[in-house]
């Protein structure tokens, strides 16, 4: 189930990145992560209860923004060098 987890993070992290260069504010799009999450977690990890879907979509909406702002922090100092 790890594996599906991450997954789903990086499916949040490309959505919300994508909604980013089609012009939605930065903010806005880091917002979407979380329902994203829940919904994906129904969607695609299954779990046997919907609080565990719930919990672990939060989970991975919060891995993907966090994986966004970090790569967004790296590649900005990479270009300031």
């Amino acid at each position: 189930m790890t594996s599906k987890l991450a997954i789903l993070a990086a499916i949040i992290y490309a959505i919300v990145e994508a909604l980013e260069k089609f012009g939605l504010s930065r903010k806005y799009a880091h917002l979407l992560a979380i329902p994203l999450g829940i919904v994906g977690g129904f969607i695609f990890l299954r779990y046997s209860s919907a609080i565990d879907n719930i919990i672990y979509g939060i989970f991975a909406g919060i891995t993907a923004v966090g994986t966004c702002d970090t790569l967004c922090n790296v590649c900005k100092k990479e270009k300031e060098k």
